[in-house]
């Protein structure tokens, strides 16, 4: 009888939060921490294995394995992060180190933070009952995620929905990836609060804002929710840039829904979807987009979608809990990376 119970963990650059998470998607407990990137992933990782022993040692019943969201390039077989540039990190091999600083051996399964909270969605969220699902995460940065027949789409180098760094504008800004104009320079709460400060500096809208310390995301959707010219004008840009990413989605991946998350992307949903759907007729075949829906994300905590990558690899779990508290499993062998 396998057990019912696995820690899920949400690694992002500011805080590290696990969940322990049932088998239907219930958090019974949680654990909160900051993660102090700069400090180095060593001190990085134990902080994310003390956050996982203390959900450990309060368990009800054995945990079953421990799924990792983190951000950057994730080798989902091998646990290996190439580049979370956020992080500062590259060629971490999560499994390996945290097994050293972990008081048991579990399985653990690693993979791209916005790919665990699709998986999220679609087993307990907007995208149940859904097979073909792209999902979009609104948060400092825009991250994406696709399901196709009901597959997790990772690509050829795990990079696949890498849409926060898709160049909508070469002559944009600067993005913290090095290059100009990305996607998440608009699309995102950082985007928005830059893009407001772009603004401001034109003096073209007349605003309640004022460049400080308090722009960001959030205060400009206030803004915007008072009618403010200046916020009005910098959701129209969000929603334009979200509008050219839903089209190319749309076209490429014929989606049932596409579901939008991230704390700014919650907040945002209806001031972008009403543009989205207004504007998208004009960009793409109509045979393609009229079914499409538009749904808010419906998972509290990215947590619960890093869980789900301990059902997601349920072939590879030991068959008894005795093998479980003593075998760590070893993850399937890498493809070749190109």
């Amino acid at each position: 009888n396998m057990s019912k119970l696995a820690i899920g963990v949400d690694l992002g650059a500011t805080k590290i939060e696990s969940a322990l998470v049932t088998r239907e998607g219930e958090v019974l407990l949680t654990d909160r921490r900051p993660t102090n990137p700069e400090l180095g992933p060593e001190s990085v990782l134990a902080a994310l294995a003390a956050s996982i022993d203390i959900l450990l040692m309060q368990a009800p019943h054995p945990v079953a394995g421990v799924g990792i969201g983190s951000p950057g390039q994730v080798n989902p077989y091998t646990g290996v992060v190439y580049q979370a540039s956020n992080l500062g990190w590259s060629n971490v091999n999560i499994p390996q180190r945290l097994n050293l600083y972990l008081t048991q051996s579990l399985p653990l399964f690693v993979q791209r933070d916005s790919y665990a909270e699709l998986l999220g969605e679609y087993y307990f969220g907007a995208g149940k009952g859904h097979d073909h699902i792209v999902y979009m995460g609104l948060g400092s940065g825009l991250g994406g995620a696709a399901m196709v027949d009901g597959r997790l789409i990772e690509g050829h180098t795990f990079t696949a929905s890498e849409i926060g760094h898709l160049v909508i504008d070469p002559s944009g800004r600067l993005c913290g990836c090095g290059l100009h104009g990305c996607a998440e320079t608009v699309v995102s709460g950082n985007g928005a609060a830059a893009q407001a400060r772009a603004y401001l500096a034109t003096n073209r809208f007349p605003s309640t804002l004022a460049d400080n310390d308090t722009l960001n995301g959030t205060a400009v959707l206030q803004a915007a929710a008072q009618g403010d010219p200046l916020a009005l004008a910098v959701m129209n840009d969000v929603a334009d840039w979200f509008t050219r990413l839903t089209a190319a989605y749309t076209i490429i991946l014929n989606p049932e829904c596409i579901i939008i998350g991230g704390g700014f992307g919650k907040a945002a949903f209806d001031l972008i979807v009403p543009y989205v759907q207004e504007h998208l007729q004009k960009r793409v075949l109509n045979g393609s987009w009229q079914p499409l829906q538009f749904k808010r994300s419906q998972i509290a905590s990215s947590a619960i979608g890093a869980s789900t990558l301990v059902w997601q690899n349920e072939k590879k779990l030991p068959q008894t809990l005795s093998d479980s508290l003593t075998n760590s499993v070893q993850p399937v062998a890498a493809p070749p990376y190109r």
